[in-house]
């Protein structure tokens, strides 16, 4: 299990490295063409790569640094002149640990998007599309040339990535950061910097020939995960009108996955990060933001495998009472959420990555599933049965999928659908040429990204296929009329999903 988990994340790390060399051969087969927009902050210019202009690294807030860390994002100072917005801005501070071999610039200074624009004018009034991306709440960047828009803006939408704040730098809950709140909440700034961005989006999309009343966000993991809790935060509604999230669990209590902590839980974390830097007098937070960003990071503890992180309490989204006023779950239950257009899905093997080397045995399985579903858990066992080490693995595996994603998938989607027609369920169980793991987790932001892996025909049929769908879906708030198949709409009683492969195929099992 150790050398899988190894495996797959080396191909990731040569996916990134290859999207670098890729993304700036393609920048730099032509002379840079310089383009000038106005954004309410100041002017940028850009580059010009074949038929989109690019801008990279626009600030959409001010650095969160000094007294400003562990604040909402501040609004960026107004320049003189004209910016140069041509190179990636720095990743958001993370541990090396979460990503070995991988080499990030990085900043505490991180508050930057990047733009590609297929508009000649800012008379077209095209759709836009930001994406959030995922990465446990801990690492990744949207300024990582991983998630280059290209592919999608090529198709006639606006593509938008931002980074956000991360680990204990973007979601450290404190009771003293709760006292310096009006809103008595701290922890969210991660989620708080993508909706400074979507703000600044609504503000100046249209300078590059955007329509700021056709957003849709979309994210991947972490990032499908922040698009479920836009879904129901006040502070969020209004900034966009459709929503894609691909494989976002959310459930306060998951079958393996805890995808949000409590106030008191998140409290709990924070005083003891504090305490574990020597702080815990009633000026923890005042000491603590004198610290350089590489003592936070570096204290910052990062799990040996994917499964132990997702088995622990670490820094993610807070049940606040501001941001997220109650547990996702029971907000769609209550059908509190804002009802837009939605797709919605999964992969098939989401599982086969995120609950790698678990390394549990049988006796120990049993009594995991025992803690996690209690007098349900006789019922999970005959289910999901194991009689050795590998098989246990396995299972872990189904029911990470099958629950944490998959139900969590259904749940929203049936929630929506009783709000809003236009709500759309898939399942992605395309396989990658040569991959041992399935319709691994993330495997299709590779497609959408047009990341240069192996490739064969089949592979290039489902990505313009993927590519279309989540374009046409921007445009319309309908995926259907691009392909000789209909996706149906979602409801609860249908059940009827779009499995996204090779051949595309409408199912409800």
């Amino acid at each position: 299990m150790q050398k899988k988990g190894k495996v797959i994340r080396n191909i990731l790390v040569i996916c990134v490295v290859l999207i670098g060399f890729s993304f700036l051969a393609g920048c730099t087969q032509q002379e840079p063409e310089s383009d000038v927009v106005n954004t309410d902050a100041g002017y940028v210019s850009g580059l010009q790569q074949d038929e989109l202009r690019v801008f990279f690294g626009i600030p959409f807030a001010a650095p969160p640094t000094g007294d400003l860390r562990w604040k909402p994002p501040a609004s960026v100072e107004p320049w003189e002149g004209v910016k140069e917005t041509r190179v990636f801005s720095p990743a958001c501070p993370q541990p090396a640990a979460a990503d070995p071999g991988v080499s990030l610039n990085m900043s505490e200074d991180c508050l930057y998007l990047n733009v590609w624009t297929p508009a000649k004018s800012a008379d077209e009034k095209l759709p836009v599309m930001i994406f959030f991306y995922g990465g446990a709440f801990g690492k990744i960047a949207g300024s990582m040339q991983l998630y280059n828009g290209t592919a999608l803006a090529e198709k006639g939408v606006i593509v938008v990535t931002a980074n956000y704040r991360v680990g204990a730098l973007g979601f450290l809950a404190h009771p003293e950061l709760d006292a310096e709140s009006p809103h008595n909440s701290s922890g969210n700034y991660g989620l708080l910097d993508q909706i400074a961005a979507m703000q600044w989006v609504r503000k100046n999309i249209g300078a590059f020939g955007g329509d700021p009343d056709r957003v849709t966000i979309f994210g991947q993991s972490a990032g499908a995960e922040s698009v479920l809790i836009h879904l129901v935060s006040p502070e969020s509604k209004g900034l966009y009108s459709q929503a894609i999230s691909e494989s976002g669990t959310f459930w306060t209590n998951g079958a393996e996955i805890d995808a949000l902590n409590s106030k008191a839980d998140a409290e709990k974390l924070g005083v003891t990060f504090a305490q574990s830097l020597g702080y815990s007098g009633p000026d923890a937070i005042t000491q603590m933001r004198k610290l350089s960003y590489q003592e936070i990071v570096n204290a910052t503890p990062w799990p040996t495998s994917p499964f132990k992180m997702v088995n622990s309490r670490h820094f993610e989204p807070t049940i606040d009472g501001w941001v997220i006023p109650d547990s996702p779950d029971k907000l769609f239950l209550q059908h509190q959420e804002n009802p837009v257009p939605l797709i919605i899905g999964n992969n098939a093997d989401d599982g086969t990555t995120l609950a790698a080397d678990a390394n549990m045995t049988v006796p120990e399985y049993k009594t995991y599933l025992q803690n996690r579903f209690g007098e349900d858990a006789d019922a999970v066992l005959a289910q999901y049965p194991a009689s050795s080490t590998e098989e246990v693995q396995l299972r872990l595996e189904q029911i990470m999928t099958d629950y944490d994603f998959s139900d969590a998938s259904k749940f929203v989607a049936g929630s929506m659908a009783e709000l809003e027609p236009d709500t759309y369920l898939y399942r992605y169980s395309y396989v990658l040429p040569g991959q041992p793991y399935g319709a691994f987790h993330g495997s299709e932001t590779l497609l959408l990204f047009g990341v240069p892996i192996p490739r064969d025909q089949a592979t290039d049929l489902v990505a313009d296929n993927l590519i279309d769908l989540w374009t046409r879906f921007a445009k319309t708030g309908n995926p259907n009329g691009g392909m000789d198949m209909t996706w149906p709409q979602y409801t609860g009683e249908s059940g009827l999903y779009l499995d996204i492969n090779e051949t595309m195929t409408v199912k409800s099992d």
